[in-house]
C-alpha cells in the first residue's frame, strides 16, 4: 500500500544516470517513485520507493505494470523508444500525456521522414525495408555516401555511413543488430553547411513555446554526438526561419505538451533539414545545460505537463554560453583514470562518470559506450570555443589496453 505521506505514484521509464534529475526532482515534489528497466544495476533505482526489471520497450509488459500498480501518471525523460511506451500506457489508461500516433510519427525514423515529404520541406531522399529485403536492390536509386540507420533506435546507435555499395552490407547488419522492429532507414548523406543545429524545445498545448539550440559537435571517428555549445553560431535569420518550420512539424504530428530534442541540418546551399524531431529531451544532460544557460527548468516543465498542471514558461532570458562534453576512449580496455586538468575545473558545473577505473572501455560508437559527462559554463563564447577545439589538452582519458 502507498504511504499517505506520498502525493501520487509515478512510473518512470528508465533509472540511468541522465534520468537522475527528474528523479530526484519528483522525489523532492513528494510523489511516489516507481521505477523500470532491464539494467538493475542503474542508479534510479536506488532512490525509487519501488523498481520492477521490465523493459521500458516492452509495451505490453509495461502497460499491465502500470495497470497492477494503478499508477497516476507515466513519465519518459530522455529516450526515443521509451516515448512509444509511455504514450501507449498514457492513452490506454487515460493518463496525462500525448497520443501513440503523434509519438510514432515523430519516433519512427520512415515515418518521421514522410511526414516531412508530405509537408513539402527539404528530405534526404530514402527508402526504408526489412530483413526480407535486399538491400543492394532498395537502394539502386540513391546516391552514395549513404547514412544507415534503424528507424527505432536512439543514441547513435546501430548508425553507419557507407561510401560505396561494398559496405552496405556490414552496415545493414549492424544496423538491424539495434532494430527491435527489425527495420532500417537508408538515405542520402546531407552535406552541411557549418554546424549542425542540436537542442531541446518545449510544447504546450500544441505550441512550441520555448527552444534552444546550440551547435552540435560530432566526433571525428564516428557518427555520434560528442559536444553541443550553446547559443549557436549560426545567424537570427536562419534560427527563426528553422523556428517556424519546426513549429509546423509539430503541430502536424499532433504531439500537444512535453520536451522535443532537435536535430537541424542546413547543407552547402543554405537548406534546412530536419532532421529529428524526439518527443523527448536531450541526452547527455542537455536539460541541465539549457538550464545553466537559460535558467529554463526542463525537468519542471516536464513533470507539470506529465501531471497535468501548466509549467511556468519565461517570456525573456538572457543566455550564458555553455556546452557538454562526452568524455571517451577510442580504444578498447580497461579504464584507469580520467584527468580533468585544473584550468578546466572552473567551467564545470556537473560531472558524472559512468565508468569506473578497473571497468571495461569501448570505442565511442553510440551514447551506451561514454565514460562520462561534463555539464559547463563560461563568462564569454571565446572562452568555450578555446577548450572544445583544444579538449585534449584539457581531459586525458587513460586506458590500460587488453
Amino acid at each position: 500500500m502507498t504511504n499517505l505521506l506520498f502525493k501520487e505514484k509515478i512510473l518512470f521509464l528508465g533509472a540511468s544516470y541522465a534520468q537522475l534529475p527528474i528523479i530526484r526532482e519528483a522525489k523532492r515534489n513528494g510523489y511516489y517513485i516507481i521505477t523500470c528497466d532491464y539494467l538493475p544495476q542503474n542508479p534510479g533505482h536506488k532512490i525509487a520507493n519501488e523498481y520492477y526489471n521490465v523493459s521500458t520497450t516492452d509495451v505490453e509488459k509495461i502497460y499491465q505494470l502500470a495497470k497492477k500498480l494503478r499508477i497516476d501518471y507515466i513519465i519518459n525523460y530522455v529516450s526515443d523508444p521509451s516515448a512509444i511506451t509511455a504514450a501507449f500506457v498514457a492513452e490506454k489508461l487515460g493518463l496525462p500525456g500525448n497520443t501513440y500516433e503523434s509519438v510514432g510519427l515523430l519516433t519512427k525514423k520512415d515515418l518521421f521522414r514522410q511526414l516531412l515529404k508530405d509537408l513539402g520541406f527539404f528530405v534526404p531522399k530514402f527508402v526504408s525495408f526489412g530483413e526480407r529485403d535486399n538491400p543492394k536492390e532498395k537502394v539502386k536509386d540513391l546516391d552514395f555516401p549513404l547514412i544507415v540507420k534503424p528507424v527505432d533506435s536512439s543514441g547513435s546507435k546501430g548508425v553507419s555511413r557507407v561510401e560505396d555499395i561494398h559496405g552496405l552490407k556490414k552496415a545493414v547488419d549492424k544496423a538491424f543488430m539495434f532494430s527491435k522492429t527489425k527495420k532500417l532507414i537508408v538515405e542520402e548523406f546531407i552535406d552541411n553547411k557549418g554546424a549542425d543545429l542540436h537542442g531541446d524545445g518545449f510544447v504546450v498545448d500544441g505550441e512550441l513555446v520555448f527552444i534552444s539550440l546550440g551547435d552540435h559537435i560530432f566526433d571525428e571517428n564516428s557518427l555520434t554526438p560528442v559536444s553541443t555549445l550553446w547559443p549557436t553560431s549560426l545567424s537570427e535569420k536562419l534560427i527563426d526561419e528553422i523556428i517556424v518550420q519546426l513549429g509546423t512539424i509539430i503541430k502536424r504530428s499532433g504531439y500537444k505538451n512535453g520536451p522535443v530534442n532537435i536535430e537541424v541540418r542546413v547543407n552547402s546551399k543554405g537548406e534546412n533539414y530536419i532532421m529529428e524531431i524526439g518527443p523527448r529531451n536531450g541526452g547527455n544532460f542537455v536539460p541541465q545545460v539549457i538550464q545553466y544557460s537559460t535558467g529554463f527548468d526542463f525537468v519542471q516543465s516536464l513533470i507539470a505537463v506529465s501531471t497535468g498542471n501548466k509549467p511556468e514558461i519565461p517570456k525573456k532570458y538572457d543566455q550564458l554560453p555553455a556546452a557538454y562534453y562526452v568524455i571517451h576512449s577510442n580504444e578498447y580496455g580497461f579504464l584507469k583514470n580520467v584527468i580533468i586538468k585544473n584550468d578546466l575545473k572552473k567551467y564545470i558545473k556537473e560531472f558524472h562518470q559512468y565508468i569506473e577505473p578497473g571497468e571495461k572501455v569501448m570505442p565511442f560508437r553510440g551514447s551506451n559506450t561514454a565514460i562520462g559527462v561534463i555539464v559547463m559554463v563560461f563568462n564569454q563564447y571565446s572562452e568555450m570555443l578555446k577548450v572544445i577545439t583544444n579538449i585534449n589538452d584539457y581531459i586525458e582519458v587513460k586506458v590500460e589496453k587488453e
